[in-house]
């Protein structure tokens, strides 16, 4: 859905900035021991060992593949700065006079791939999967690979993103760029996620992560003054695009050494909070349940609170609604995540969403790994388990989050 138009306040970086330490506290959304309990696990399991294979092969195909950066669109964005980042919104279409004013939910315009969007989103898969196959292999040639993307994407003069969204999800000749752009910035998440796992290799050097922590804080303080604690979320509305925005402020946080930041409310809406205004206590959620392929949009949801709570799970620096969570704080998302579960394992829960005849079912372990490990539910862990001994897969799961009884086989905390 297509929100009205600011006028961003950009920021300098010239701006006095933090003395930033080399060191790494990252990754956010992974438990470091969890990747070596999988990293132990490999040879002995068949799945995991698949999925290694799996993502060396891909891993592989990166390093000759090449790759474009925000300097390489042909059109130049409304600051006339190609360094800026741009994008077209999604499901905005011109009308017979060429304006782009007409919205047709769940249909992309295909001229989004003209521009930075698709750019990124290559760019921090890759680097994402590079990382992972460097960590389990140790292979310096993936390492390498990955640091130069990141080095060009955010350092290189000459093909460097500035650090903000003002022109993302423009409305084609009609505005500079949309509120809710700041959802093509959730590609950052992995994009740390990876900068994290790279950090003891030679090729990724500490002033690159010292610098790249600088990046993220002047990107945060971009959208400290353009987006307010409760952006997208207050009592008339609250949508996805308020839980993604909070997963991003929280790992630029963690990532740019702000934890003070984490624990204000001026800063970032608490959980509990945003959970009352976004589920009913029966996990419906209003606001994605109106949207044409609202059973995208409810799975889009939960998977950033998946996110959400492993950071929250497996980072220090929080004292406002720190894990465990009680049950009151977080009833509505623990009703939606039981009437999901309940769906995959063959409960009829129309009630959630409307189906989608192309929907994967298997992106739903990109919820219910994380989840289990989150909240300790031995359930979703199984339902994850089940999807993928139907045959779902994924590389990015599977190698990252462990299922729950092996974590606690090995003694390991949640």
């Amino acid at each position: 859905m297509i929100s009205s138009s600011l006028a961003f306040v950009s920021c300098s970086e010239t701006d006095d900035i933090p003395d930033f330490t080399t060191s790494n506290s990252g990754p956010y959304v992974y438990e470091i021991s969890h990747l070596e309990l999988i990293k132990e696990s490999i040879e002995n399991d068949p799945i995991l060992k698949e999925e290694y294979e799996r993502l060396i092969l891909g891993s592989q195909q990166l390093l000759t593949e090449e790759f474009q950066f925000v300097t390489d669109k042909p059109y130049l964005p409304p600051s006339r700065n190609k360094h800026d980042y741009m994008s077209l919104a999604r499901y905005l279409w011109p009308d017979e006079k060429g304006d782009y004013t007409i919205v047709r939910d769940g249909i992309t315009n295909p001229e989004i791939f003209d521009y930075d969007r698709p750019k990124l989103a290559r760019f921090s898969q890759a680097v994402h999967t590079m990382s992972l196959a460097y960590y389990f292999s140790g292979n310096e040639l993936f390492a390498e690979k990955a640091s130069e993307l990141l080095e060009k994407w955010f350092f290189e003069p000459d093909t460097r993103m500035n650090p903000n969204m003002n022109h993302a999800q423009v409305a084609k000749n009609v505005n500079e760029g949309s509120a809710q752009g700041i959802i093509d910035g959730n590609d950052f998440i992995q994009v740390i996620e990876a900068a994290s796992l790279l950090y003891d290799s030679p090729h990724w050097t500490l002033d690159n992560h010292r610098k790249l922590k600088e990046w993220f804080y002047h990107f945060s303080v971009w959208i400290i003054k353009n987006y307010n604690s409760d952006a997208f979320c207050d009592d008339t509305f609250c949508n996805n695009v308020s839980t993604w925005l909070d997963a991003q402020k929280t790992i630029y946080s963690l990532f740019s050494e702000q934890e003070n930041r984490l624990n204000s409310s001026a800063y970032i809406q608490p959980i509990s909070d945003k959970i009352e205004k976004q589920f009913t206590n029966a996990g419906i959620q209003s606001f994605e349940l109106s949207r044409s392929r609202s059973q995208h949009y409810v799975y889009y949801n939960l998977r950033g609170y998946a996110n959400l709570l492993m950071m929250h799970n497996s980072t220090t620096g929080f004292n406002q609604n720190q894990q465990p969570f009680s049950s009151e704080e977080i009833t509505g998302l623990e009703a939606a995540l039981n009437a999901l579960n309940g769906y995959i394992n063959g409960a009829d829960v129309p009630e959630m969403f409307s189906e989608s005849e192309n929907f994967d079912h298997c992106r739903y372990i990109e919820i219910f790994k994380p989840a289990a490990i989150a909240l300790g539910n031995d359930q979703y862990s199984q339902t994850a388990g089940m999807l993928i001994d139907r045959g779902c897969r994924n590389p990015d799961i599977t190698l990252t989050f462990p299922s729950l009884s092996k974590i606690q086989s090995a003694q390991i905390p949640n």
